[in-house]
Order: structure tokens, then C-alpha cells, then sequence
């Protein structure tokens, strides 16, 4: 098919100039221009290559940069967008920034730096504890204040770092863990132990089931405004969407990361993040929403559940539906038409969610109770008025999935359930007014006193900035704080969640928020709950024990496989 020089040339832009499958390579940011011209060719990609990319053997990156902004403009570059992908570092970014990023569902792959494996007990090279510093957070009012929070919250994190390990050695001793260190199903303990790998390997394990102990327990004291790092891999459509939300937000610490992954994404993909800008529609209807929740719901303390944590799986509208109906004549007219404002009620409450700082069945019942005037004067000021296709509003519109859960849960058990991408979330502004989840080893090993220090100082910075800056308080908030938080899934989507985030490994806080979901879930729908067999109702407390020992006998046969020991992080 091909020429011997055609060959060549091929090679090194594709696995095989042969077969019909094959993959590309040496091609980053051209891609899926190419693609997308050969969805309009007769050839085959590497027919449009040779024929319209490559000029005298090489590519000309002046001449592909042209095709493929007449590419973009003639097939729409949403679409082609999707083809063409990069990797980016967000490194030295806030919680709350990773957050904002992560937040974007559909096009991208993101991991994060784990605070349940990763102590930040540790200064920077510059003497600086490992969180986010800004000009318009330094000089303002609060400035000085922040600086000694921070500084406070991070050196008595640090200070705990020993003693809580101390205290898991002297809970769980060398001598009376056990592990299934060599892969036989049957675990050992350390006297049972003789071959020195097995040795090395159990103790490899036992270190590292302590320190992810650990972790999971101080990470309650790491505020929202720590650094992070993320890396995604996305597609540049994505990217787009990401820079121009971020360049909308109100924080300093999105502009300045939209510039910068613009920046970045400048030399490799160009010509699909040149659209990204502001959005002002969305910044109008961000504001006037703010604005109009507060109106309706002007408390400025947030609602606090009668437990924490709390989990409410929202009804379908019945209560409404009943009232509707109750003095009317049954016909498929009423009902349906009480079934359908039901859905509008819902959807409204929804809108107003993440502007406000109580429940959704809070919101729903007010809402419940407007006139048709009140309900669509929140209609249109979320709405506004869409000038082109690409002005839509928030996710407030996703409303109809099978299980909608308004939960109350702290934000490090939010940061690792807000990962998963098959559904709707919406969240409020962070607030350190609703509770704090104190974990149960830090009271026994007598560090009590430590953490309510730590908890009145966060407590005060929040206070102090969100009179100038209700969002840029967020970054006081720790992550133990209780935040507001909505879900909304359907069956698949909640058996994949549920059952991962209940497996042993799992941190305990999401385990539980897990195994509570799935509870509802069955008490509504005993065959779905049935058919999500796998979520795991035990609880372990040591929970990366097994997972520790498993690793470490992959490890071994990786080891006895390349016939060297692999490096693992001490």
C-alpha cells in the first residue's frame, strides 16, 4: 500500500504501516486534527498524514498549526476538541483549587496527591509551611491573622506526627501484628517469620499500615487552603472549559491557574484552548443567585442536622403529589399534572442548592410553597438570558437521577467521594459553622485540648475573612469540618461508588458514608439495594493492613520477574 520511502516516513508516527490497527505516536497537539480530516477522507489516517501533514518527509509544525485551525473551523471544534489530549501538573495548588478542577467531570482523568499517604508534617525548601499564600490574602485585614492560623494549625499537626505514631505502636505491637505477607492465604506473625525477605517485607508492611493510620487521622487538621498536587490527563476540550471557568472565579489562585495552564498548554495544543475566556454570562448568574438565596434564606448561620454525620436520601415529590391531589378528583390529567410540578419543585430547589447554606428539603419546602411569579423569578435569574448555545446554566438542571442524597459530611470524606464522575454533585461554600468530626484517637491519645486549640483559631480566621470574602474564607476550613454536599446517581453509578468506597482499604469516614448510603438505598428498594452485593458492612480498623501485605507480595513477584528489588517509598 505504502512506498518503501512512504515507510519510513510512517514509522515514526505510527506502530505498524501495515496492519489495520495501530496506534500514533510522536504527534502531540496534531492528532485529532488529523482524525477528524480523515472522518471526511477516503483514505485511511495514514493517507491524510502523507498527504496533508507531512511535507518533504517531516512534519511542518507551521503548516500543521494552519490545517489545524481550518480543521477547528470547519468540523467544530467542540467535537474535535475530544481528540486531541495533554498531561498537566497542577502543583502548589489549594485543596480548594484542586477541587474547582476536579470538579469539570466529563473529559478529564485526575490524581491527586493523597493526604491518606502523604504527611505534611515538612517545610518547603524556603522554610514555608505547605500552604497557599496570595497578595490579596497577605495584605489584606486579616492577613497577619491567616499567617499565625496557619502557621499554628501546620506546627501542631507536625507536633502530633511522633506521638500519634507512638501511640498506633504501642495499639497494634511489632510482635502481635499480623500479615499475609507471602501470599499462602494464611497470615503470619513476625516470630513466624524466618527467610530475611519475609522479614523485610512484614515490616515494610507493618510501617506503612501505621503511617496510613496515621495519616487518616491527622488529615482532619490539614485546612482547605493546603497545597496539593494534581495530575490530569484531559482532552482539550476540557482544558477550554477549565480555563474559562476558572479565569470567571472570583479567587485570585484560579486566575492565576488559568493563566498558567494556558500558558503551558500553549506549546502543545494551541489551537483548542484559544476559545477559553471569562464567561460572563456565567459570572452574572453566579452573582444575582447569591444574591436572591440570600433574600430567601437570610440566616447567615448554616442549618446543622440533628447528627452528624447526615445523610438524607431525597423523596420523589410524594408529600407535594398528596397535596395536590388529596381534594381533587383522580383523572391521569391531575395526577400527571401534580407529578410534574412536583419535578419543577424539585428542580428549582436544585437551582437555588449551592447558593444557600441549609438543606434541599428545606429549600424544596419553601420552594413547595411559592406562587408561580416567586418560582420563576428564580427560573430566569438562573437562567438569564442565553445569547448563544455555550450560555448554559449551572447543574441544577441534571435533576431526575433515581437517588438524590443531600449529605452533611466532613470535607475530607467529600474530597474523596467527589472523584467519581457518573452523576450530579453540587456543593456549598465551605464552612467551619456546622460541626467538626474529631476522630476518636486523637481524644484517647490525649490530644484533645490540641485540636479545639486548633479548631477556635480556624474558627476565628473564618470569621474574620468571610466578612471581606465569604469564598475566600473557605480556605480556613479544615478537613475535618462538616460541609453540605449533594449527590445525585443512578443504579450503576451508586453500585460503583458504594462498593468501592466500601472496601477495606477505604478510609473509615467514606466507608461509613458508603455503607450509610446503601442502607437508604435498600430500605427504599430491597432489590436494588440486593444487587449491590458487594458493599462491605464490616469494619476494620486497621483498614491498610491486607491491602499493605498484598502489595507486598506483588512486589515480590515483580522482584523475582526483572531479578532486582523494585524501589518503594519508606
Amino acid at each position: 500500500m505504502f512506498t518503501d520511502e512512504e515507510k519510513k516516513i510512517l514509522e515514526k508516527y505510527v506502530t505498524s504501516t501495515e496492519d489495520n490497527i495501530f496506534a500514533i505516536r510522536n504527534l502531540q497537539g496534531m492528532t485529532g486534527a488529523a482524525y477528524a480530516r480523515y472522518s471526511r477522507a477516503k483514505g485511511g489516517f495514514r493517507e491524510v498524514l502523507l498527504k496533508e501533514f507531512i511535507q518533504d518527509g517531516n512534519i511542518d509544525p507551521q503548516h500543521a498549526d494552519e490545517l489545524i485551525a481550518r480543521v477547528l473551523v470547519a468540523y467544530g471544534d467542540d467535537s474535535v476538541g475530544e481528540l486531541e489530549g495533554a498531561h498537566v501538573s497542577f502543583e502548589k495548588i489549594t485543596m480548594l483549587a484542586a477541587k474547582e478542577i476536579e470538579d469539570h467531570r466529563i473529559g478529564g482523568s485526575p490524581i491527586e496527591q493523597s493526604t491518606r499517604y502523604v504527611l505534611y508534617d515538612q517545610k518547603d525548601s524556603d522554610g514555608n509551611w505547605l500552604y497557599y499564600k496570595d497578595p490579596a490574602i497577605l495584605n489584606s485585614v486579616f492577613g497577619k491573622q491567616y499567617i499565625e492560623t496557619m502557621d499554628f494549625i501546620f506546627q501542631t499537626y507536625a507536633d502530633l506526627v511522633a506521638p500519634l505514631k507512638d501511640y498506633f505502636v504501642n495499639l497494634k505491637k511489632l510482635e502481635e501484628a499480623e500479615y499475609d505477607i507471602n501470599g499462602d492465604g494464611v497470615k503470619e506473625k513476625w516470630a513466624d517469620l524466618t527467610d530475611e525477605k519475609d522479614q523485610k517485607n512484614f515490616k515494610q508492611t507493618y510501617n506503612f499500615d501505621l503511617r496510613a493510620k496515621a495519616c487518616d487521622t491527622l488529615r482532619a487538621l490539614l485546612p482547605v487552603g493546603t497545597l496539593t498536587n494534581v495530575g490530569m490527563f484531559a482532552n482539550g476540550r476540557f482544558y477550554q472549559t477549565v480555563i474559562s471557568n476558572l479565569m470567571t472565579h472570583r479567587l485570585p489562585e484560579m486566575h492565576k491557574i488559568a493563566e498558567q495552564t494556558s500558558s503551558a498548554l500553549q506549546s502543545i495544543i494551541p489551537q483548542y484552548i484559544r476559545r477559553a475566556k471569562k464567561d460572563e454570562y456565567a459570572e452574572k448568574y453566579n452573582q444575582e443567585m447569591f444574591t436572591l438565596a440570600k433574600r430567601l434564606f437570610p440566616n447567615e448561620k448554616p442549618e446543622v442536622p440533628a447528627s452528624l454525620p447526615d445523610y438524607q436520601l431525597m423523596d420523589f415529590g410524594e408529600g407535594l403529589i398528596f397535596e395536590k391531589l388529596k381534594d381533587q378528583q383522580l383523572s391521569p390529567e391531575s395526577i400527571s399534572k401534580a407529578i410534574q410540578e412536583a419535578r419543577d419543585v424539585e428542580e428549582i430547589a436544585t437551582m437555588l442548592y449551592p447558593y444557600t447554606n441549609v438543606s434541599l428539603k428545606t429549600i424544596r419546602d419553601k420552594v413547595g410553597t411559592m406562587n408561580a411569579a416567586e418560582r420563576e423569578e428564580i427560573i430566569s435569574t438562573y437562567i438569564q438570558k442565553r445569547e448563544n448555545r455555550r450560555h448554559r446554566p449551572g447543574r441544577g438542571l441534571e435533576h431526575g437521577y433515581s437517588h438524590n442524597f443531600d449529605c452533611v459530611i466532613n470535607f475530607g470524606t467529600y474530597k474523596d467521594l467527589q472523584r467519581h464522575r457518573m452523576n450530579t454533585q453540587q456543593r456549598q461554600l465551605f464552612t467551619t459553622k456546622i460541626g467538626f468530626y474529631m476522630p476518636e484517637e486523637l481524644i484517647v491519645a490525649g490530644f484533645e485540648d490540641k485540636v479545639i486549640a486548633c479548631l477556635e483559631k480556624a474558627d476565628q480566621l473564618f470569621d474574620a475573612m468571610s466578612k471581606v470574602d465569604p469564598e475566600m474564607a473557605q480556605y480556613a476550613v479544615l478537613h475535618g469540618h462538616y460541609i453540605r454536599w449533594n449527590i445525585a446517581l443512578n443504579d450503576r453509578a451508586a453500585m460503583h461508588l458504594l462498593e468501592l468506597r466500601s472496601t477495606p482499604q477505604g478510609h473509615p469516614n467514606y466507608r461509613l458514608a458508603a455503607q450509610a448510603m446503601h442502607k437508604l438505598i435498600s430500605e427504599r428498594s430491597k432489590w436494588r439495594g440486593e444487587m449491590m452485593k458487594f458493599v462491605d458492612h464490616n469494619d476494620y480498623y486497621w483498614s491498610r493492613a491486607d491491602s499493605e501485605a498484598k502489595q507486598r507480595v506483588k512486589e515480590r513477584q515483580l522482584d523475582e520477574k526483572f531479578g532486582h528489588s523494585a524501589a518503594t517509598e519508606e
